[in-house]
Order: C-alpha cells, then structure tokens, then sequence
C-alpha cells in the first residue's frame, strides 16, 4: 500500500512539475515577441493652391495576450536638416491583445517652401523628404514582462516632393456680339417687327445701358471669350486634364465653357488656352445685359481638373479646382 502511494505522488509530482514547466515556457513564448511598427509608401493625398497634402498608412501590431496602449506617434516631416512640420496625434489609443492597430499619418508640404528649397539645387524636379519619428506604447498592463513600463517604436520613411507651385489665371475676357445682320433677323425671328428690331439690334452693338429685358423671348447664342493661363512655378513634369468648366452667377451655372477651338483641355506643365462659353439669351438674356451694361454681379469662372505627375511615383489623377471671378469692368467687347 505504501509503495502504491509512492508511486501516486511522484506521479503527480512529476506531472505536476511537467504542466508547470510547459505553462512557464508557453507564457515565456507569449511575450517574447515585441511590438511592432511597419509602415507603408507615402502617397499624395490631396493638392490644393497652398500645398500637397501626402499620407501614409501604419499599422502597430500588439503580440501580447493583453491590450496595451498607444501613447502617441509623433513625427517630424525634413528636408535635409530642415524640419518642416511636426506632427503629433493617435494619443491614448488602445490596441487589442493580439491585435493591430491601423492608421493614417497625414501632413501638408507648402509649395512655398518647397520653392524655397529648389532654390539651391536648379533644375530639380523633385527633392528627397523623410518623414521620421516615432510611436510610443504604453506597456504597464503587461505585468509578466520583467521591466514592464512603456516602449518607444522609431520609424523613417522617404518620399519625393516635386517642386512644384499651380498658377492658374483668366485674361483677354470678351463679349463676341454677332454680326448687326444676324442679330437683326435673330430679333426678327423671335418675332419683333423690322423697324424695332433695326433699332433694337443697333442699339445692343453700340450702347451700354441696355434695358435689363432686352434679350427677352429672343433665342441667340452670345461667346464669351478668355484664356486661361497655366503655369508652374517649379521645375515638376505634369500634366492638367481639365475636365467641367462653367461660368456661374449668384444664381447658378449658366453655361459650359471648353476650348474655344475644340481642342484638348490638357495641358503639359504650362501654356494658354483659349475658352469659350457661350451663353444663350433664353437662358442668360438678363446677365448678359450685365456684361453689356458693365453693371451688376460679376460672373465667376470654376473648372475641375485631374492633375498628374511624370517620371514620379504618383500615378493616380489628383483632383484640383479653381475658380475665378470676373469683373465686369475688364469684359471688353469683340
């Protein structure tokens, strides 16, 4: 009997000491992994006239079999020994026992400074960025680790900036009037009588204080003339997709422009193209009694546009608009 119960205790001593032995290793496998950062390529997000706007998606992964905590990531965005933005956020984020945590850093570059720096290297069309930091963990909630407390998790990425500054602006805006022959029969066709419509017609080619009903009942198409001028600041290969176009007043769109000889509104790095948006009396009679007369709301010009850049890793169409009022007082007639 005694040795039976021996037997029995060394038995479950040994297996005692064997689950123990596995428990310890298994925990010890446990937190042997550290936390980790990884980062994606920095891409550009959006552009606007102040500057381009990149991101770049992280993820921290938690190996632990308990949550732990994101302090912050911070990071500063350098040119060489120049930092240009700080950036600070993600504070008091928890990540998930054996989870990750996904996000995105974003920050603005302005063209001004990218100029700024172009300025010494000439001819560049892209200058070497690195956005640098780190994430800070908070580990306290992971009491087996033997100096439980926080961790500090630094990351670098580099990324090309083009130099690159949009200009865009509007001039040489003119009213083209038709001919006083096919302004006359216009008038006649929409039903005035010859006598009135001479006068009519005669008056809207040489006078400037129109009647704001003028154009009422007559169906005419009036061009609106301009050039809009494209322009880059820096030394960047791109190219502009300009895609709607239309000239609005207070009350709304009233009419399309597009290449005034129907030629593509895409446009390489710089150079001039010729609108047109023509403008139909049923529709715009009284606002184009306004250009005519000099006198009331200005029209503004709006476009919307996919810009892209060459010989860079930026391949997607990144939206840009722009728009433009009109005084009234620099609408010449043609």
């Amino acid at each position: 009997m005694k040795k039976t119960t021996f037997y029995l205790t060394t038995f479950i001593f040994c297996s005692l000491l064997a689950l123990f032995s596995f428990s310890c290793s298994t925990l010890s496998n446990l937190f042997s992994a550290s936390p980790e950062i990884s980062l994606q390529d920095v891409d550009i997000k959006s552009i606007d006239f102040e500057g381009i706007t990149f991101s770049c998606d992280y993820a921290i992964s938690n190996p632990y079999p308990v949550a732990i905590d994101l302090q912050e990531v911070v990071a500063n965005i350098i040119y060489e020994e120049n930092t240009l933005t700080k950036i600070n956020t993600d504070n008091g984020v928890s990540i998930a026992a054996q989870g990750e945590k996904a996000n995105k850093l974003s920050f603005k570059v302005p063209y001004d400074s990218v100029i700024e720096f172009a300025k010494s290297v000439a001819g560049k069309k892209s200058l070497p960025f690195k956005v640098s930091g780190s994430a800070s963990l908070d580990l306290s909630n992971v009491t087996s680790l033997k100096n439980a407390g926080s961790l500090t998790l630094p990351f670098t990425k580099k990324f090309d900036v083009p130099v690159f500054k949009p200009n865009f602006s509007v001039s040489n805006v003119q009213v083209q009037l038709p001919t006083l022959e096919k302004l006359r029969n216009s008038l006649i066709n929409s039903g005035m009588g010859l006598t009135k419509a001479v006068s009519v017609a005669s008056s809207i080619m040489s006078s400037s204080g129109l009647p704001a009903n003028t154009f009422d009942g007559i169906d005419l198409d009036i061009d609106l003339l301009f050039d809009l001028n494209v322009a880059n600041e820096g030394d960047a290969l791109w190219e502009l997709a300009i895609n709607s176009c239309q000239i609005q007043t207070s009350a709304g769109s009233i009419a399309d422009a597009g290449s005034a000889d129907g030629s593509s509104t895409t446009i390489n790095s710089s150079g001039t193209i010729p609108m047109k948006a023509s403008l139909n009396t049923l529709q715009a009679g009284a606002f184009i009694v306004q250009m005519l007369n000099k006198s009331g709301s200005n029209p503004v010009f709006t476009f919307d546009s996919g810009l892209t850049f060459e010989n860079l890793p930026y391949k997607k169409a990144l939206p840009l608009a722009y728009s433009y009022e009109i005084p009234l007082s620099q609408i010449t007639r043609k």
